[in-house]
């Protein structure tokens, strides 16, 4: 793949101004880091980002991408994490639209695949509800804030709470069905702690 025109194909820092440029308050999350091992024990290192385009954007663009690990070549190696990053955040920026005229690859996603020759399929990308949320509320909202959040995860961390049976534990203690302690309001999020507090048993 040496003589392969990259001409076609747009690299993720022009992405990333096209994107600024639409979007001033933009925010992008390095979400996830996964070692893979494959079949044949080759590894992988599966890099997923979450954009958001501002604040109040309900469907972020989360996108993954794989770089093998220990990386061949002086490009890759040592840097196998900053790589699989920036892959993802190309596509993640593509998916939103940008700089894909003519491919959803970025030009740093080409170059990087010409020194790797991956096998088997990729994993799904991590689920929304174990997304974070970069953005601090005013207040206004109803739903719990990221402080809030925190704490029920310290606490639930200190009773040894999966994240299942945190989910069980919130639907018991609110009376409705919780997939995401996102979804409890502030009302809500305060019965959880104080019953987290108290050590109530699920």
């Amino acid at each position: 793949m040496s003589g392969f025109n990259l001409d076609n194909y747009v690299d993720v820092p022009t992405r990333l101004g096209m994107a600024l440029k639409k979007y001033p308050d933009l925010r992008i999350q390095e979400t996830h880091r996964e070692i893979i091992e494959m079949p044949d024990k080759s590894c992988f290192i599966r890099c997923t980002v979450t954009v958001w385009r501002d604040q109040a954007d309900p469907i972020p663009a989360v996108a993954s991408a794989c770089e093998i690990y220990p990386g061949r070549t002086p490009y890759t190696k040592m840097s196998e994490n900053e790589v699989g990053f920036t892959s993802a955040l190309g596509r993640a920026l593509g998916y939103m639209g940008f700089g894909i005229n003519k491919s959803i690859a970025s030009r740093n996603e080409v170059e990087a695949a010409q020194s790797r020759q991956p096998t088997g399929r990729l994993a799904p990308v991590v689920p929304m509800h174990d997304v974070e949320q970069p953005f601090e509320t005013d207040g206004a909202s109803p739903y719990a804030n990221p402080k809030q959040l925190g704490l029920i995860r310290v606490l639930a961390n200190k009773q040894n709470l999966s994240n299942d049976q945190l989910k069980e534990f919130c639907t018991n203690i609110v009376g409705r069905p919780i997939m995401s302690s996102k979804e409890l309001t502030k009302a809500e999020v305060s019965k959880v702690i104080d019953a987290l507090k108290l050590g109530e048993p699920l």
